[in-house]
């Protein structure tokens, strides 16, 4: 499915579409994998969300603007909705409510995971981005599902995972969670409250099978996170400001920064504080560690050296460290 007619890279292709405005064109694109006979599952994953990842790639290598970027999701949005009006069989399977972590506004790969769930035959509610905690539990009370399904695709949302996790096993509803921030292992999802873990909708299929065949006890006790690290994400903005005001000492070059690129260290250092906190929430340093390489990566596309966030990060450390011990050693130990 990779290559199209001419030879082409298909993804390629699409994106060139994309950026031109011609969203028609992605969709007939992906219609007409469908027509050949082309899983669903395989236009979504091979060529919507390969396409999605590279143009998040093409922006963080600093080679296409925002704007670009969202042209692209715009353009994949149709094409999803098309490809995923193909399927005209009734649901044969249980029902499955899929929603996105509190906080979290990618919706797309969620919606991508609920189409395909669709396409295995499961009866699918999609929530979309971020709804309200309180609105989810509504909707779980009138529609009794056989199971939630939790998306999160960054880091700093792991609490919205675990407060839906939580309403869900009120009413006796299973949860599985997946997605970008939860890692390649289960252990980031059950520290949060999950009952399992998805790296993929084949992984799912075969969790929710086994749901359907007997339903796993929950508890209705709520899952419990650590409320100092809670207080730190709640605070990065504030722990930002004062480290931000210590930062041109240990980063001269900063005196060089116009309004725009102030305004945007003021919010990499908030950025590097919550994640600090969703790190020590799943006692997982890494989710702290490839966001700095992700955001050193960013930096050195923009023209801006390694030792920016080295010089962020030894600011940070003792401002952090006031507020939880156990995250300020990670600060450390990421430094």
């Amino acid at each position: 499915m990779s290559r199209d007619a001419n030879g082409r890279d298909a993804v390629d292709a699409y994106l060139l579409e994309a950026l031109d405005g011609a969203g028609r064109a992605c969709v007939r694109r992906a219609l007409d994998l469908v027509d050949r006979g082309v899983p669903i599952d395989g236009v979504i994953v091979d060529l919507l969300g390969a396409a999605q990842r590279e143009a998040g790639e093409r922006w963080l290598r600093n080679e296409w603007s925002v704007a670009d970027e969202h042209l692209t999701s715009g353009a994949t949005q149709k094409a999803l909705d098309a490809v995923a009006n193909t399927v005209d069989q009734p649901p044969t399977e249980g029902l499955v409510v899929v929603a996105c972590a509190e906080g979290d506004w990618h919706s797309l790969p969620a919606q991508m995971f609920a189409d395909m769930l669709g396409a295995r035959g499961f009866a699918v509610t999609f929530l979309g981005a971020s709804t309200p905690v309180d609105h989810v539990a509504a909707l779980l009370s009138r529609h009794l599902p056989d199971a939630l399904a939790v998306s999160c695709n960054l880091p700093i949302f792991f609490n919205g995972v675990t407060r839906l996790a939580d309403v869900a096993h009120r009413q006796g509803i299973p949860v599985i969670a997946g997605g970008r921030a939860l890692g390649v292992d289960p252990d980031r999802a059950l520290r949060l409250g999950a009952d399992a873990w998805a790296a993929t909708v084949d992984d799912a299929v075969v969790v929710l099978h086994g749901w359907l065949r007997g339903r796993p006890d929950v508890s209705p006790e709520p899952s419990v996170l650590v409320p100092e690290l809670l207080l730190l994400d709640l605070q990065a903005s504030e722990i930002a400001e004062v480290a931000f005001r210590s930062l041109s000492d240990a980063y001269p070059s900063m005196a060089s920064y116009d309004d725009e690129q102030l305004a945007r260290t003021r919010e990499d250092l908030a950025f590097i504080t919550r994640f600090t906190a969703a790190a020590c929430l799943v006692e997982d340093l890494t989710v702290l560690t490839d966001m700095l390489d992700w955001l050193r990566t960013l930096l050195a596309a923009r023209g801006v050296p390694p030792a920016a966030v080295a010089a962020g990060l030894s600011v940070l450390a003792p401002l952090i460290q006031r507020a939880s011990a156990q995250a300020g050693q990670y600060v450390l130990d990421a430094s």
